[in-house]
């Protein structure tokens, strides 16, 4: 028998040939523990994205249909206008015995009126004046009451529409003429109440209700 190093020369061979196998057989199991986590994240991946799917096709399924926005149609609001009485003047400063001619303007905004009601208030020590002085305006049809009281500082004019269109817009309701008495400032007052036909107010046509929303009054200077 051949001999190696007092060892048979088939020995040495079998000796390598096992130390060979053990090698490998050391070397598969690390690439496998290397591959097999990568695997493994995989199909949990892929497991995930299969569950989620399968949740929310059953959701759907089970849910019951959802309801339509129902359509609301448009719709115009019609804000009406203001109503309002004011009284004006080309000039606001006035010598001792000049007149002081005094417009009052009605708008009867968004309305139609059948009848206006006139109060002006006044402070009789600084002003003066007399029913002649007063002069109607032609919006209404008639006139029925046109007075001055001068010692209680007082004018009072009422106007009605006899017709079935009544009055529609802007325009003069009347002009008064006073006279400067005393020196300083004063003003002429329109007395009224909102929602009450007991004093200034225009009438609203269909439902004979006071439409008045708003007054300007007017101050004068008297030198």
């Amino acid at each position: 028998m051949i001999t190696w190093a007092g060892k048979s020369l088939l020995g040495v061979v079998q000796i390598k040939y096992m130390e060979d196998i053990n090698v490998q057989i050391y070397n598969q199991p690390e690439k496998a523990k290397v591959k097999l986590p990568v695997v493994k994240i995989i199909f949990i991946i892929l497991g995930i994205i299969i569950l989620v799917e399968l949740v929310y096709f059953a959701k759907n399924l089970t849910s019951p249909a959802s309801s339509p926005i129902p359509f609301l149609p448009a719709t115009n609001t019609v804000t009406k206008s203001e109503a309002k009485i004011s009284l004006t003047a080309s000039n606001l400063s006035f010598k001792v015995g000049e007149v002081v001619p005094v417009s009052v303007m009605i708008d009867t905004g968004s309305w139609t009126v059948s009848g206006v009601d006139l109060v002006v208030k006044f402070d009789p020590k600084a002003l003066e004046v007399t029913s002649k002085d007063l002069t109607k305006g032609t919006l209404f049809d008639d006139y029925p009451l046109i007075a001055a009281d001068a010692d209680k500082g007082i004018i009072s004019i009422s106007g009605v529409s006899n017709s079935k269109n009544g009055f529609k817009g802007l325009g003069q309701f009347a002009l008064l003429n006073l006279k400067a008495n005393l020196v300083g400032k004063t003003v002429l007052t329109v007395d009224f109440k909102k929602d009450s036909t007991a004093y200034t107010n225009l009438v609203e046509m269909k439902t004979a209700k006071n439409i008045l929303e708003k007054v300007d009054n007017l101050e004068i200077n008297i030198q």
